[in-house]
């Protein structure tokens, strides 16, 4: 288990990392949820304390999550930290969400595909050395968990004519997205560099911060989180309580589903994880 988690305990796990990031361009992806929250908090008390720089990105999507008045409560917490929302209007509508169930997808796909075209569409134009970008996404421990259960109920013990009702990616790109979550910093071949600082954390950890901390989260929720596996496991670990050690969960990744070492997703182009891993 991972022990108390705090900016000092998060400061020294990942120091190394942090001690490598001035001179690089660091663009963090925020939803308003407690996990993002969290990680964009670390991270601005980190830019100050380490001297680097970093932008803030969030996509509006659904938009039924995303009041004026949650955004403009958000805007005013982290501006007074200094921080700037960079807010993205994407171009798809909620009732695409609603409809994408009756053909029978998965209406998580639909808002996961939208977020990320325009975040591919936002990269493509960026006047820099993709080699100096970082991309900091907010995996928790759980999200690892749940991820690395689904796949062995999904695919592992899954019989040879099992079809979801619901469609998602295919099992060899949904094992591959998972396994490369479990290395907190990869950097891409000829490409930019991916940091996972909350992957060592459980959300009982992380709840305490954000509740010791005043930070504010996103009070809508979405009307589709029920057709996320992650949510409904996340019901049950925190009805039993249950705590995670990553470096068990790890172990048995590594023995029992045969996650690739980190070479495996260094070695990828950055179209390629973009398109088939992120």
């Amino acid at each position: 288990m991972s022990s108390s988690l705090n900016y000092q305990e998060w400061k020294n796990r990942h120091r190394q990392i942090l001690e490598s990031l001035p001179g690089k361009r660091l663009m963090m992806f925020f939803s308003g949820g407690k996990d993002s929250s969290l990680v964009l908090h670390f991270i601005q008390k980190a830019a100050d304390e380490f001297r680097f720089s970093f932008e803030t990105h969030a996509g509006i999507y659904p938009h039924h999550v995303y009041s004026s008045s949650d955004r403009d409560a958000l805007d005013r917490y982290w501006k007074s930290r200094g921080v700037e929302i960079n807010w993205h209007e994407i171009q798809e509508s909620d009732e695409r969400l609603a409809s994408a169930l009756a053909e029978g997808v998965s209406p998580c796909l639909i808002c996961n595909t939208a977020k990320k075209k325009d975040l591919m569409d936002y990269m493509r134009k960026l006047p820099i050395d993709m080699n100096s970008l970082v991309i900091v996404m907010s995996y928790s421990l759980w999200d690892l968990v749940s991820a690395t259960i689904e796949h062995t109920l999904g695919a592992v013990y899954a019989s040879a004519d099992a079809s979801s009702p619901v469609r998602h990616k295919s099992t060899e790109e949904r094992f591959y997205e998972t396994a490369q979550r479990f290395y907190p910093l990869l950097k891409l071949k000829d490409g930019f560099s991916i940091f996972k600082p909350l992957i060592y954390y459980n959300d009982q950890e992380i709840m305490r911060v954000i509740s010791d901390e005043g930070i504010p989260l996103l009070s809508t929720k979405c009307h589709y989180r029920k057709y996320r596996p992650k949510r409904l496991f996340a019901q049950y670990y925190e009805q039993m309580g249950l705590r995670f050690d990553f470096e068990k969960v790890f172990r048995f990744a590594q023995t029992a589903l045969h996650v690739p070492d980190e070479n495996f997703f260094t070695q990828m182009g950055e179209d390629r994880y973009l398109k088939k891993l992120i």
